[in-house]
């Protein structure tokens, strides 16, 4: 019955047939018969006429006062709509891992929330494989992580990133390595080539303790990949669930793990630690910022994958 509502508020705004079909654009006869056909519905007559023009009935001013509480919504939702598409207001859920929620999600949202400081940015910290099940149930929008390849994904590639060993600094196994040696201030150097350093082979650390990360988590993988390739069982003494854990653990000097460039390119640590390049197929990963390739893509969710983008340089490919 409220199909046409702006039938019977214009009528009652203009209290004439004649000047309200000229502001609907419709001719007098068709807003008669609309009316009539809205009276009908609501099995009660809106609008009383006589020589004085049209005045309302009592169920006539009811249905005015829910069209314009309609009206009202109307607009306002037409405001929030108008603030959403031009970022005035909005929100995004964002994941990534608790590595990639320390190191490389500030530096997004810092350029984002810079342009935008209207859109409330929420961030959900799991491992890789949660990530992907909560993108896929549409818990997030958005994941900065690798992500497994999936149909019913689209990955855009963010940053590379070289996976390196990392020895505390009061190893033996050190020694005559030192042409081989990367320190983490290397890394934030502008000047430093991390490619120039000659790789060692993971041989090289075959009996030593490892600290890796557990299954689930992207690193564990490529881990696992690259001790498989070498036929090497490796000495694990711990599994833990985040990068951060291992790092300060092979920093206390308690045994090796694998670590990222980007861990040292945007942060300080206690760095008691050695790094090496290591020659295998699996020494260098990509991250990406995924979303699930059906779901509908705000203009925040646009802007934002554009502005992490550019933050780290990285042009799709």
């Amino acid at each position: 019955m409220f199909n046409k509502w702006q039938y019977v508020y214009e009528l009652y705004k203009e209290q004439s047939f004649t000047n309200a079909s000229k502001k609907l654009f419709i001719s007098q006869p068709s807003l008669s018969a609309a009316i009539k056909n809205i009276e009908n519905k609501v099995g009660a007559q809106l609008f009383e006429r006589s020589g004085h023009g049209i005045e309302l009935t009592e169920v006539g001013r009811e249905y005015v006062t829910a069209a314009e509480q309609i009206l009202a919504i109307e607009n306002e939702f037409k405001e929030k709509l108008d603030d959403i598409y031009n970022l005035e207001r909005g929100e995004l859920i964002v994941g990534g891992s608790n590595y990639v929620s320390s190191y490389i999600l500030p530096k997004i949202i810092i350029n984002f929330s810079a342009l935008h400081p209207n859109i409330l940015i929420k961030i959900e910290e799991a491992n890789s494989h949660n990530l992907r099940n909560m993108l896929l149930s549409g818990e997030i929008d958005i994941v900065v992580d690798n992500v497994d390849e999936n149909s019913e994904l689209t990955k855009h590639p963010l940053c590379k990133e070289k996976i390196l060993i990392c020895v505390p600094k009061n190893y033996k196994i050190n020694e005559g390595l030192e042409k081989h040696h990367i320190k983490p201030e290397n890394i934030r150097s502008a000047d430093f080539v991390l490619d120039s350093v000659e790789p060692v082979s993971i041989d090289v650390f075959k009996n030593e303790n490892y600290i890796l990360l557990k299954d689930g988590n992207d690193m564990y993988m490529r881990a696992f990949e690259i001790f498989k390739k070498r036929c090497i069982e490796p000495k694990v003494i711990f599994k833990v669930d985040q990068l951060n854990i291992s790092y300060a653990l092979a920093d206390s000097g308690v045994g090796l793990c694998f670590i990222t460039d980007t861990f040292f390119k945007y942060a300080h640590h206690h760095e008691n630690v050695v790094l090496y390049r290591i020659a295998e197929e699996f020494d260098e990963r990509t991250l990406y910022i995924t979303h699930k390739t059906n779901k509908y893509c705000s203009n925040a969710m646009h802007e934002f994958m554009n502005i992490a983008k550019d933050s780290f340089k990285i042009a799709d490919s």
